[in-house]
């Protein structure tokens, strides 16, 4: 194949992909988004209650993790904790302590009233689970 004829497969190839991106990308002038946009109906409130966003879990926190939780102060803090052994959850500064069944998932929440930066523990092994980041 000469130099030519691999040149004109490349120009192809990127008009190809061009018109590919355009089509994927819903392209078109303002007018057709003008058209669309007026022919969608929008949704009632009852048909926008129906089905609700669900909304996201909390962070998981495990031993040997240690991620930094971050909160506005007034916030809900709101996160779970898991491990292998009865145990109970410490949170410093807030002194906030949740028991912790083996093999099961605790939810802890709590209201981010006081800013700084606090270690979140496992309290009879001492094992860190993460820290709470409060920004007033």
């Amino acid at each position: 194949m000469s130099r030519a004829q691999r040149l004109t497969f490349l120009g192809i190839a990127a008009i190809i992909a061009v018109v590919a991106v355009i089509v994927l990308s819903g392209g078109g002038d303002e007018t057709d988004k003008a058209a669309d946009a007026t022919a969608t109906p929008t949704p009632s409130t009852s048909e926008a209650t129906a089905t609700p966003t669900p909304k996201p879990k909390p962070p998981l926190l495990r031993a040997g993790k240690e991620p930094t939780l971050s909160f506005g102060q007034g916030d809900t803090v709101r996160f779970r904790v898991r491990h292998g052994d009865a145990e109970e959850v410490h949170i410093h500064g807030y002194d906030i302590k949740e028991e912790l069944a083996a093999n099961e998932t605790a939810d802890v929440s709590f209201e981010a009233s006081i800013s700084g930066i606090f270690e979140i523990e496992l309290e009879h092994s001492g094992t860190p689970l993460g820290r709470l980041k409060v920004e007033p």
